[in-house]
C-alpha cells in the first residue's frame, strides 16, 4: 500500500512519541516495568464504508449566455429573471431601423443589378448569334477559298470576344462577382436584422439580464451577457475531485446532497459524468483536479440553483470487516504493509497485511493473520522491532 499524505505525517510524529514515551519510563525509576510505552487500539468487526466529501455550487444541468455583438440599442426587453422561456421564444428586441434602411437599399440596389445584367445577356445573345452567323458564312468561304485568313481569324477573334458557353451568353467573371457581392451583401444585412430579435437558444429560466431598455446590446453591465438562460429544473454539481481520488470515482455512484437551506434535509444525487481531462484546481496550485458531474435526482423545492451543496459520495461499503484505526498501519522499507500487534506477554508481532476500503477513521484488513479484538499498536515506529518488549496505554 502506498503511504497516504495522511500517514506520512503520522509517521513523521511517530517516533517523537516513542522516544517521549521512553523518557518517561526511563525517570519514572526502576520500578517501571521494562519496555517502551506505545499507545495502543483493537481490531474490530463492523460494517466501513468509503466516501468523498466535496463542495461545490449548485447549477443548471443545461445553460446558455445570450450574447450579441450588435451595437443597436435595446428597443423592448421582453423577460425578467424568473421567466421560464421556450427554445427560440424572444427576449428582446433591438432598434434596428438603421439597418432596415439599409436593407431596403441594398434590395433596390440588387434588384436593379439583376435588371440590368438580364438585359444585358439579351443584348449579348443577339451579339452573339449575329457573329456566330458571320462566322460561319467566313468559314464557309474560308474553306473553299473564297476569304482570306484574315477574314477568316478577324469573325473568329469577334466570336470568341463574346461571354457565351455552348452558344448562351453568360456572364463575364466580373459580371458574376459583382452580382455575388450584392447578394452577400443583402444576406449580410437580413442576418443582422434577423440577429436584432433576441431569442432563447434552449428552454429554461432566465436567471440573469444584464440589459436594460436604452442600452446597446454590445455594451451590458461589466461585460456580462445580455441573458444567461438555465434549465434549472433539473440541477447539477460540478465537483474537483483530487487526482489521487478520481480512480475510486465511477459513473451511477450514489450521492447525497446537503445545503445549509435545507436545514439537515438530504436530496439523492448520482455520478453522471467524468471530465476525461484534469486541470489545475486553480490558477496558484500545482494540484490537479478532474471535475466530475454530479446530477440531482430527488426532489426538494428548498433546492436552488447557485448555491454551494455538499456532496458525499458513497465509494464502497464493505459489511462485517475487520478494521483497525486508519494510524495502525504501517509501510515498512521493503514497502510491505504491516500491524504492530501486542502480544499477551506484551511483546511486539509484526503482522503483514492486505489493506482494503479507507475511511478518515478506519482501514479495511482483507486478508493476514490479524484476528478481531488483537491488540494493536498507533502510530507504531520503525524503531519497534519484532518481539521487543512494549508497555501499552
Amino acid at each position: 500500500m502506498a503511504l497516504s499524505k495522511k500517514k506520512k505525517i503520522i509517521l513523521a510524529v511517530a517516533g517523537l512519541i516513542v522516544v517521549a514515551l521512553g523518557a518517561k519510563a526511563a525517570l519514572g525509576g526502576s520500578k517501571e516495568p521494562a519496555g517502551t510505552m506505545v499507545s495502543t487500539s483493537f481490531a474490530e468487526t463492523q460494517d466501513v464504508e468509503e466516501i468523498l466529501k466535496l463542495k461545490a455550487v449548485l447549477e443548471g444541468t443545461e445553460s446558455t449566455e445570450v450574447v450579441s455583438k450588435l451595437h443597436y440599442e435595446v428597443k423592448e426587453l421582453l423577460v425578467k429573471e424568473g421567466d421560464k422561456v421556450k427554445k427560440g421564444q424572444l427576449l428582446a428586441v433591438l432598434d434596428s431601423s438603421d439597418i432596415a434602411d439599409q436593407m431596403s437599399l441594398s434590395q433596390g440596389d440588387q434588384a436593379l443589378l439583376k435588371k440590368q445584367q438580364k438585359e444585358l445577356l439579351e443584348d449579348r445573345q443577339e451579339e452573339y448569334d449575329k457573329a456566330k452567323k458571320e462566322f460561319d458564312d467566313v468559314k464557309g468561304l474560308f474553306d473553299i477559298g473564297a476569304a482570306s485568313q484574315t477574314e477568316y481569324d478577324d469573325a473568329k477573334r469577334k466570336l470568341d470576344g463574346i461571354s457565351a458557353k455552348d452558344g448562351v451568353a453568360v456572364l463575364t467573371d466580373a459580371e458574376r462577382q459583382t452580382l455575388e457581392n450584392s447578394n452577400r451583401k443583402v444576406s449580410i444585412e437580413a442576418k443582422t436584422l434577423q440577429d436584432c430579435q433576441i431569442r432563447s437558444m434552449i428552454d429554461g429560466t432566465v436567471t440573469r439580464v444584464n440589459t436594460k431598455v436604452g442600452r446597446f446590446a454590445d455594451d451590458t453591465e461589466d461585460e456580462k451577457p445580455m441573458f444567461v438562460i438555465e434549465n434549472i429544473d433539473k440541477l447539477q454539481m460540478k465537483v474537483l475531485v483530487n487526482e489521487t481520488d478520481i480512480a475510486k470515482v465511477e459513473i451511477g455512484q450514489k450521492v447525497d446532497i446537503t445545503a445549509d437551506i435545507l436545514k439537515g434535509e438530504v436530496v439523492e444525487g448520482v455520478v453522471s459524468r467524468i471530465s476525461p481531462t484534469g486541470e489545475s484546481k486553480d490558477a496558484n496550485s500545482t494540484e490537479r483536479v478532474i471535475p466530475v458531474y454530479i446530477e440531482v435526482i430527488g426532489e426538494n423545492d428548498k433546492l436552488i440553483a447557485g448555491i454551494t451543496a455538499k456532496a458525499t459520495i458513497y465509494i464502497a461499503k464493505v459489511e462485517k470487516a475487520l478494521t483497525v484505526p486508519y494510524e495502525a498501519v504501517s509501510e515498512l522499507e521493503d514497502g510491505s504493509t504491516v500491524v504492530y500487534v501486542v502480544k499477551e506477554d506484551n511483546t511486539i508481532q509484526i503482522v503483514p497485511v492486505t489493506v482494503g476500503l479507507e475511511t478518515d477513521l478506519l482501514i479495511e484488513i482483507r486478508s493476514g493473520e490479524l484476528t478481531e479484538g488483537q491488540q494493536i499498536v498507533l502510530n507504531p515506529s520503525l524503531e519497534l522491532t519484532e518481539g521487543m518488549s512494549v508497555i501499552p496505554q
